[in-house]
């Protein structure tokens, strides 16, 4: 009976753990969806700005929905295949997201191998954008799929060089021992190695923009009306897979370089006098309640109904969390270790996509040629010398009695150095190429 009891429990925590993962993705897709469309008002002219209005995003998901659908009822010999690369974009996301550890006691599996399942799983799921994006434009042709396959593979494997750095200061690729060793060392991976992170941010940013920005001329399109309706949103199928890969990646940027679930200054333990209350443990509540006043006054001086009563409701949710992460102050240490780290992640999270999600709306697009060059002519083998930099700095550390910032901002130094070296030496700037038109 007790070991019956015992499986159940298993079950349960496992089913709540993945009702709370899938739960964090569906919301994360709708809310980088919302948040891109209100960065592109502050940055794109009038004509190409889109709506970044709930009600509006879920009309066009509606009327795209409704076009695919009635694409399923005709002869054509390739209709299931948005919707099959849909389903793969969305079910590697799940999968990927399933080994990434949203607290030290929320995650579905803790694998030795966590770290390669993860980006292998994100990897499949943009491409599965790639293959939908291109299966839902009429005119796609097999040639421009390879090109933008090959252009995501570039950037993926730069991206891949660069998350390794992390992998060496961690000497595992299981991701709570990657957090755990962050912990242990005092100090999180951006700091000992910030050029790894900054290529890892910028190979993601170009991977990604290959499959989810539209080309400038979609604004053209969009103003003067094109004879096939289902080419003016393709977000459902086309940018679906690159947005759950953004999720990925922003996950892996802060297990590997951010702290995971750690907060700030983890290493700071001093409590409130007479109390277990450790000081830093209460600005998870402080910010939500915070949150929660802005959202209230927003909502009190918006003149819209629709967005009014979004906020409202955003007010709401935020005071929820602030009693819920107040509550479980006065808990076991082990409950508020587990809750207020999933805030932290989540919170990290959130940081980086809107710094993604910024840069990226500043980006200009290039042709095809240029990005493949910057990859494998600059990116690439940054990213292989950034790898043996930070394997220098640690073999430093270990045996020469080098401190982490002396050794840190030396291996820094001769990076960038490199980097400025490709950079002045690069055959690609031989060749121009023009932004998209």
């Amino acid at each position: 009976m007790a070991h019956a009891l015992k499986i159940l429990e298993s079950i349960a925590i496992g089913s709540l753990d993945g009702a709370a993962i899938v739960a964090f993705l569906a919301a994360g897709v709708v809310c980088v969806a919302l948040l891109e469309r209100r960065i592109a008002q502050s940055v794109a002219p009038e004509p190409a700005r889109a709506s970044a209005d709930l009600a509006a995003l879920l009309e066009r998901l509606q009327h795209s929905l409704r076009l695919y659908a009635q694409g399923l009822l005709t002869r054509d010999a390739g209709r299931f295949l948005p919707w099959l690369a849909a389903i793969i974009s969305v079910a590697s996301g799940v999968v990927g997201f399933a080994a990434l550890s949203f607290g030290p006691a929320i995650r579905l599996a803790d694998l030795n191998t966590g770290l390669i399942f993860i980006f292998g799983a994100s990897f499949l799921a943009i491409h599965g954008g790639v293959l939908a994006r291109g299966f839902s434009a009429r005119s796609a042709s097999l040639a421009g799929l390879a090109r933008n396959a090959l252009r995501v593979a570039s950037f993926e494997a730069a991206a891949a060089l660069a998350l390794l750095s992390g992998v060496i200061l961690a000497g595992s690729i299981s991701v709570k021992q990657v957090v755990e060793a962050q912990l242990d060392q005092g100090a999180w991976f951006f700091f000992l190695a910030p050029i790894g992170f900054l290529l890892y941010l910028a190979s993601t940013i170009a991977g990604i923009d290959s499959v989810a920005r539209p080309p400038v001329r979609a604004a053209l399109e969009r103003t003067e009306g094109p004879s096939d309706p289902s080419a003016v949103f393709r977000w459902p199928f086309g940018s679906l897979g690159a947005t759950i890969h953004l999720l990925i990646s922003a996950g892996l940027a802060v297990t590997v370089f951010w702290g995971g679930w750690l907060r700030p200054f983890a290493s700071f333990r001093d409590h409130f006098a007479g109390t277990p209350v450790e000081l830093l443990d209460v600005l998870p509540p402080v910010v939500m309640a915070a949150t929660a006043i802005y959202c209230r006054r927003a909502a009190s001086s918006e003149l819209d109904a629709a967005r009014k009563q979004v906020m409202k409701i955003a007010s709401g949710i935020c005071a929820v969390l602030f009693v819920m992460l107040a509550g479980v102050l006065f808990a076991s240490a082990t409950t508020v270790l587990a809750v207020h780290g999933a805030f932290w992640f989540v919170a990290k999270t959130a940081a980086y996509v809107y710094g993604f999600l910024w840069l990226r709306a500043r980006v200009p697009q290039f042709r095809f040629g240029r990005p493949i060059r910057a990859a494998w002519n600059f990116l690439i083998p940054l990213a292989a010398i950034n790898l043996i930099g930070v394997a220098a700095a640690l073999v430093a550390r270990e045996y020469w009695d080098w401190s982490p910032a002396i050794s840190t901002v030396a291996m820094t130094i001769v990076a960038l150095g490199l980097a400025v070296w490709l950079g002045l030496h690069d055959g690609s700037r031989t060749t121009t190429y023009g932004v998209e038109s």
